[in-house]
């Protein structure tokens, strides 16, 4: 036999990728489009986020940061403003639950005055929005507190790995709202 016959023949014409090449490449753009996408979807906001938090940031890792659970009851209203990565470590909450579970929320992380708590405003104080939270953290959240009423101040407030809260409870009916916000976060 002769040498030439034995070549094997080439499976494309000159100058086009062969169908195996065609498909690790058709391959390869998927497999970067897949990537591209779930980029994009973890970038994306949390429901549960107030306007202005970090893209990318859902609660539950946010939660899982500060080692926070929340009240073992079914909550309404919960907002969130949070990030898990350092520098930007920071929390503020804020949810409505009944009385009952607020309180055993509050023995359950060692906040101090349970039962007769600190009141806000106190006589020539300033509302808790203009001195007790970061004003503008209230205003971007949508925390209108009423200066004629009083709130309940909760402090000493700690999760298992030490980060710290100060904690503010709307006392009204038997469902209270609770505003929080990290002062530390613990386990750093």
């Amino acid at each position: 036999m002769k040498e030439d016959t034995m070549r094997a023949r080439p499976t494309t014409l000159p100058g086009r990728p062969s169908r195996i090449r065609r498909a690790a490449i058709a391959l390869a753009v998927s497999a970067l489009a897949a990537l591209t996408l779930a980029g994009c979807s973890s970038e994306e906001k949390d429901e549960r986020a107030y306007p202005g938090s970090p893209a990318g940031q859902s609660l539950e890792t946010v939660l899982k940061r500060f080692e926070l659970q929340l009240p073992s009851c079914d909550v309404e209203g919960l907002g969130f403003s949070g990030s898990s990565r350092y520098p930007e470590e920071k929390l503020s909450l804020s949810f409505r639950a009944p009385k009952p579970c607020v309180d055993k929320f509050l023995r359950e992380h060692g906040a101090v005055d349970v039962e007769k708590p600190f009141h806000w405003p106190t006589q020539g104080a300033d509302s808790p929005q203009d001195s007790y939270f970061l004003e503008e953290d209230s205003k971007r959240f949508g925390w209108e507190f009423d200066h004629s009423r009083q709130y309940d101040v909760h402090r000493g407030f700690h999760t298992s790995n030490g980060s710290l809260f100060k904690v503010l409870v709307d006392p009204r009916g038997t469902t209270e709202t609770v505003y929080m916000q990290s002062t530390f976060v613990g386990g750093s």
